[in-house]
């Protein structure tokens, strides 16, 4: 692959824009460089709208960092930084199902402990029993030096959606009899 960090970006926050509200970051904040936000509702009723038999609200905050090269330091100051914009985010409550961070990473190289720690992070909390839903993070790194796609367990769904923008296979022909 031949993309530069910048071109990743705009092909991974385009592939956002779909579905989530995307703003990028100023300068200042560097090594954040985006973030993107997704809300859903869904109600389930007997009949007629007014006769609602339960509702469920989804909630997605994803922050997007870019750098040369990640270390250990660095990642644990972009999730510190994930966790401090986020957070504040989640409202649970009745309907409240569920918010997930995402903290995406886009790098040209990384240490092998940082993406140690990135695949060992496991952040999550229920609040009151899971009754009003629950907070994880998810994360995820690309490493542009080995085209590869690293994350957490929580994230697997992160870094699938991340190949398949990426790293699209190609088409292959049906066989035709």
């Amino acid at each position: 692959m031949s993309l530069t960090r910048p071109e990743l970006l705009d092909r991974v926050l385009q592939a956002y824009r779909s579905s989530y509200d995307v703003q990028l970051c100023q300068r200042e904040e560097a090594p954040l460089v985006a973030a993107a936000v997704f809300h859903e509702h869904s109600t389930g009723y007997m009949m007629v709208k007014r006769a609602e038999m339960w509702a469920a609200d989804r909630h997605e905050y994803a922050y997007f960092f870019s750098t040369p090269h990640l270390t250990e330091e660095l990642y644990q100051q972009c999730l510190a930084k994930t966790l401090e914009l986020g957070q504040p985010q989640v409202k649970p409550g009745k309907n409240h199902m569920c918010t997930n961070l995402v903290l995406m990473i886009l790098c040209d190289s990384a240490d092998e402990a940082a993406l140690k720690a990135l695949r060992k992070c496991r952040i999550r909390k229920s609040f009151h029993f899971s009754l009003h839903g629950w907070m994880e993070v998810q994360t995820a790194a690309v490493e542009l030096g080995k085209d590869s796609v690293v994350a957490n367990s929580a994230g697997r769904n992160v870094a699938k959606f991340l190949k398949n923008t990426l790293f699209p296979k190609r088409k292959r022909r049906s066989r035709e009899n």
